[in-house]
């Protein structure tokens, strides 16, 4: 048995086996350029604007509603079309473009001070990955049927939605904040989470049994 301490960042205990997020790399054998990337564009975040509203409508919880609202806001930002539109001006086909201005977003708010404004990088991530999704149609099916504890490096505001939410019992993020909205949204549902695990992370395989408290920030690892 093993035990390890990291930052308790909700209430609540859980256990259950460790399934660990892996986020799927994005590829797409399609290049879309000028035009024909902005029409395509157009779709896509539509498409991604259709699964938030689709995730919005079963929110109970009026500050996971919130956060979702705003990443449809951002993804209707004439800003963020603007500047995808002039990664395509320079020759950049849709997928190049998506990713350029993402990664300007995230570092502008990964490079802030304020851990408030820093912890937003990820719902940066995870806004820009789900219109790359929406583009390459690439979704994730996880067939699980007991009782799990998620273990990833980063809790993106949505990662908890690619999870049957009736056998989440806990997360366990090797980095994390307690102003991340992924944190926060598990809050809302009640689910345990425990941030700041760091490089004991690795020490968790796939199937190990843990217990965990979010209140404490402990781990313990039942069995191997």
């Amino acid at each position: 048995m093993l035990s390890f301490q990291g930052i308790g960042a909700t209430n609540g205990k859980g256990s259950g086996i460790a399934i660990i997020h892996k986020r799927t790399s994005v590829k797409t054998h399609e290049k879309y350029i000028e035009n024909e990337a902005k029409e395509v564009f157009y779709e896509i975040r539509e498409l991604a604007l259709a699964e938030i509203q689709t995730l919005i409508d079963i929110c109970r919880d009026y500050e996971e509603k919130d956060i979702l609202i705003a990443h449809q806001l951002i993804l209707n930002d004439p800003e963020v079309e603007k500047n995808i539109f002039e990664e395509l001006d320079n020759n950049c086909d849709l997928t190049k473009a998506i990713k350029t201005v993402k990664n300007k977003y995230f570092n502008q708010f990964s490079n802030m001070e304020n851990e408030v404004f820093n912890s937003k990088a990820l719902d940066v991530e995870d806004i820009f990955e789900r219109l790359l999704q929406s583009l390459t149609k690439q979704k994730k099916f996880k067939g699980i049927n007991k009782n799990f504890i998620l273990i990833c490096d980063d809790l993106l505001p949505t990662t908890i939605y690619d999870y049957p939410q009736e056998y989440l019992r806990g997360i366990v993020v090797k980095k994390g904040s307690m102003f991340a909205h992924g944190v926060i949204i598990a809050k809302s549902k009640n689910i345990p989470v425990v941030i700041g695990l760091g490089a004991d992370i690795n020490k968790i395989q796939a199937t190990d049994y843990l217990v965990i408290d979010g209140l404490t920030g402990k781990v313990v690892l039942i069995s191997e």
